[in-house]
């Protein structure tokens, strides 16, 4: 672990995904706080607005991920988090519905974009300790989408719908740095790219796995997704809390999905990922109930233990997924983490659906989503071992592949 800490390639990769997560973790509190209100959007709305941003910065990673691999170059990464930067500063000087949907869609492609490329890095960097150092890179991402609610309530509720801006231009002052920083990751991989274009498939998954693995992965990024976009709706509606306490107790939980997924991938390396991943999905949907039905300040108490739950399920869900493509890492990572966010996307248009008055409500769609980690955990078992053979992490990993000195 000392190795990793000191590795700068992995580093800078977490840098660039704490950009882009901190410009997404502060979609929920902009479209579902702010711009709700200027607009007028009713929450079918709400829910449309951000899963389309979730589809276009998921859907199209496997894409990217294809195209990482086969050509590399560190413009998918840097480039992916300047464009991403640049057009969601606009979605609030957006007049309409309509037009703010069509430049948040855009958006998304910037943070699918920069998210394979930056995973297969990590998986290449970290060397045999592939689930600690994806860890590590998810805990810049996870990062920033604890900071982007507090951030974003903090500047929209200072400057208006014109902090989108604001938001923005952190991420696009760090895009100089993220050019130079990423410069040996982008070599290092770009080494074994040539090699690994063809797509095949890991012989160790059935079509049974395979099956099981995107759902495992779908149903948990519906939970995760729906929950952490309407959890600060339903604290403001139903439980008087004001926005910045709404966008605080987000925070809290996201804050503590980073130690979550750091401590998972420790665990995954030592003791297998499924069982981490099956004690995450159990140990989640009683705490996601115990937070609505306390609906006040002691669900302060309940959101880092619910957050640190969540986030250890994430980085063996990853590596497994990067495994099942073992020449294509870049594939993996956006199957891993775009195609299932999309359909998680897909179930938080559902969520806002549901959550209208006239269908369930807001109340009760909460409470169906406690229900999700339960059936996400019995498809565990279908799963093949996540703990990577030594022939595996030789197949993934290029020999002059090696972790970077500090």
């Amino acid at each position: 672990m000392n190795t990793l800490l000191r590795n700068v390639t992995l580093w800078s990769l977490t840098l660039g995904h704490f950009c882009t997560d901190m410009l997404a973790g502060a979609m929920p509190i902009i479209v579902g706080l702010y711009l709700r209100e200027s607009l007028g959007l009713d929450l079918a709305q709400v829910g449309t607005l951000l899963a389309v941003y979730k589809l276009t910065s998921s859907l199209t990673q496997p894409l990217f991920g294809y195209l990482s691999d086969r050509y590399g170059g560190r413009w998918f990464a840097v480039g992916g988090v300047a464009w991403m930067a640049i057009f969601q500063a606009t979605v609030g000087f957006m007049p309409t519905f309509g037009t703010a949907l069509f430049v948040s869609a855009l958006a998304g492609f910037g943070s699918a974009a920069f998210h394979p490329q930056g995973a297969s890095g990590a998986n290449i960097a970290a060397g045999a300790q592939k689930t600690a150092g994806v860890a590590m890179f998810m805990l810049g991402g996870n990062m920033g989408f604890a900071v982007g609610p507090v951030l974003a309530a903090l500047i929209l509720g200072w400057v208006g719908m014109g902090g989108t801006a604001v938001l923005s231009l952190i991420a696009l002052l760090i895009v100089p740095a993220l050019y130079f920083l990423t410069g040996q990751a982008q070599r290092t991989a770009d080494r074994s790219k040539a090699a690994n274009w063809r797509i095949e498939l890991n012989p160790a998954f059935t079509t049974v796995a395979i099956v099981a693995l995107i759902l495992v992965m779908s149903l948990r990024a519906w939970s995760q997704e729906s929950f952490s976009a309407f959890l600060p709706q339903y604290f403001v509606d139903l439980a008087d809390f004001s926005k910045t306490q709404a966008s605080l107790i987000t925070s809290v939980m996201l804050f503590t999905v980073s130690f979550g997924s750091l401590a998972g991938g420790i665990l995954a390396d030592r003791i297998g990922g499924g069982r981490v991943m099956a004690f995450s999905m159990l140990i989640s949907a009683p705490l996601m109930f115990a937070m609505f039905q306390l609906s006040d300040g002691r669900a302060f108490w309940v959101a880092p233990f619910l957050g640190f739950a969540t986030g250890a399920a994430w980085p063996p869900m990853l590596v497994l997924a990067q495994s099942l493509f073992p020449k294509n890492a870049g594939v993996g990572s956006g199957v891993a983490l775009g195609f299932v966010f999309a359909v998680g996307g897909l179930g938080l248009q559902l969520t806002g659906w549901l959550a209208e008055p006239a269908h369930m409500g807001l109340y009760n769609a909460m409470l169906l989503l406690c229900l999700v980690p339960l059936a996400t955990a019995a498809l565990i078992a279908f799963l093949p071992s996540s703990r990577p053979e030594p022939t595996e992490i030789a197949v993934i990993q290029p020999p002059e592949a090696a972790p970077a000195k500090g």
